[in-house]
């Protein structure tokens, strides 16, 4: 409120204007307009007679035009209103009438002439009208502005959006607002967000997507994918193009294309610069990439549940399919763009999915895999992984419910909000077997899973091995007995930066989630913004995730068959 207090005294707030109508002159609270003749005859008077005492007045008002003066006029029309049918038309609540800018702007001429007569005829028993025309005009220019400022300030108030666009319109002093509830499927491309909950979402409320499209949101979504890449080796995992890179790529919900960028430096650092890049979302994100010649993009805007999707069929070499869990329920809508993706990709082309686990788990002490001699791209794949400081899944990884209170919750609340909107909370275990029923047109199925501690371990720091205990939820949380001292981990500065970075992904994910896991807790905002600061003082500064609790993602990838010759 101290900010909407402090818009409205600085747009109420004008330059120093000549002194008003002394106060003999009885300005009357609700200043009436005159019938044309009738007011010009008076008004021509009136100025022969108070010519050199109103000469400054004149001047300063001349520039207004006889339209401004009727708008202006109609704009302040609830102030020739009794008091008794404002209070009828606008309520008692609001100190200030909403001025009724339809029925002003949109007067018939006979409505019109039939409103003047009577407007006159009270104005004939006021004693202002001795008051000039000059004069009466500066006075309604001031009160429409003031209450215009005040209307919009108000509305934005009692709202809570800024969807809703306020302009004064300086011509005519009538206040513009436009709407931000959608009227069509044309408005809905043109004005694709809304203001909700304090963030910017997509305006569709039909949608399944969960998360806002702010700023905030977008930095969350960009740290992970940089993740990713990091953790990955690169922006695409399948071993198709170590050698040939893809020529025509398609990022579906692309977002802002910055795995689309990633992709394109990666692949110009090795001397392939011309991949064509095509980035396809619901919602207008990406910028235009015109200015880096560089690089070839194209961005088309389009909704995934409509299909078949707006592209030919085997067009593309690679279709990426990164973080699209929350997108697309779990319905048939997964099979039919499954059956999408399959129809757009070249024969020999590579389908990739990206995605991780939405519900958190917790790593129990293990040792990594052993390096296999016998391959040497598992062995560099594991190398790496080790170096990392990240844990590759397979069947045999523990894992087991997190250890941190506010995690469990977390998981509790977040897995019932989103089977709410039929979405899985948890992926990764769906992801291949979708993959393994289309094996008629997809060959070489394979994947990487990968676990990102979301801080240092104890049991890394205490080294695995000897006798283990179990914690107050019955897992296995530490061990005992003297621990080799090479199984004792420390991390390094980059290990440890990396996991810092995950841990940051989960908390931005918490904090977008809000609105939806605030509903599943049953929690009230006071409440919600206590436990919220405990959950993000224990996970920051307390070492809340020091049990194993960790991000799970993972790549999966496949070909499509070649015809046979």
């Amino acid at each position: 409120m101290s900010e909407a207090a402090f818009f409205y005294n600085l747009t109420t707030q004008r330059p120093p204007r000549p002194k008003p109508p002394a106060a003999q002159t009885k300005l009357s609270a609700h200043p009436q307009p005159q019938e044309l003749g009738t007011a010009f005859k008076k008004t021509h008077a009136t100025q022969k007679h108070s010519l050199s005492s109103k000469q400054k007045t004149r001047q300063h008002s001349s520039s207004v035009s006889t339209s401004t003066d009727s708008h202006s006029t109609a704009s302040t029309s609830t102030g020739t209103a009794p008091q008794g049918l404002e209070e009828s038309r606008h309520g008692p609540m609001l100190s200030t009438p909403l001025p009724d800018y339809k029925h002003a702007a949109n007067q018939t001429a006979k409505a019109r002439a039939a409103a003047q007569a009577a407007q006159a005829a009270s104005r004939k028993s006021s004693p202002s009208s001795a008051i000039s025309a000059a004069d009466r005009k500066h006075a309604l220019q001031v009160a429409a502005e003031q209450r215009a400022a005040a209307v919009a300030t108000t509305r934005k108030d009692a709202l809570g959006r800024s969807g809703s666009i306020s302009s004064n319109t300086a011509s005519s002093g009538v206040t513009a607002l436009t709407s931000s509830e959608p009227t069509s499927n044309d408005e809905l491309g043109a004005r694709p967000f809304t203001r909700r909950n304090g963030r910017r979402y997509l305006r569709d409320m039909s949608l399944s997507y969960p998360l806002p499209c702010d700023l905030a949101e977008i930095h969350r979504q960009t740290l992970r994918t940089m993740l990713l890449c990091q953790v990955f080796n690169g922006p695409v995992c399948s071993p198709s193009f170590v050698k040939k890179p893809p020529s025509r790529v398609l990022e579906v919900g692309c977002g802002t294309g910055f795995w689309s960028v990633m992709c394109h430096r990666h692949f110009a650092q090795r001397g392939f610069p011309s991949i064509q890049f095509t980035g396809m979302d619901i919602a207008p994100l990406a910028p235009r990439m015109d200015s880096d010649d560089d690089m070839k993009w194209t961005f088309v805007q389009h909704d995934l549940r409509r299909v078949p999707l707006p592209f030919r069929a085997d067009e593309f070499n690679l279709v990426m399919i990164k973080d699209m869990s929350m997108v697309t329920p779990t319905t048939g809508m997964q099979q039919e763009l499954m059956d999408e993706y399959i129809r757009i990709l070249k024969p020999g082309g590579t389908l990739e999915i990206w995605d991780g686990d939405h519900s958190l788990r917790m790593l129990l002490p293990h040792a990594p895999p052993t390096l296999k001699d016998d391959d040497e791209s598992e062995c560099g794949e594991q190398a790496l992984t080790n170096a990392m400081g990240t844990y590759t899944l397979t069947s045999s990884t523990p894992l087991a419910a997190p250890q941190n209170q506010y995690l469990n919750d977390y998981n509790a609340w977040v897995s019932k909000a989103l089977e709410l909107r039929q979405l899985t909370p948890m992926p990764c275990t769906t992801i291949r077997p979708m993959l393994l029923q289309e094996a008629e047109v997809l060959v070489e199925i394979d994947c990487r899973r990968l676990a990102i501690p979301l801080g240092e371990v104890r049991w890394e720091r205490e080294g695995v091995g000897g006798a283990v205990t179990q914690g107050s939820n019955g897992h296995v949380i530490s061990s005992k007995g003297k621990a080799k001292e090479l199984d004792r981990r420390a991390l390094t500065a980059g290990q440890a930066a990396l996991r810092r970075t995950a841990l940051m992904t989960v908390i931005g994910m918490i904090e977008s989630l809000e609105p939806l896991l605030r509903e599943a807790s049953g929690k009230g905002q006071d409440e919600w913004d206590r436990w919220q600061g405990s959950m993000m003082a224990d996970l920051l500064k307390g070492g809340g995730t020091s049990w194993g609790e960790c991000l799970e993602v993972g790549a999966w990838w496949a070909r499509k068959k070649k015809p046979p010759p």
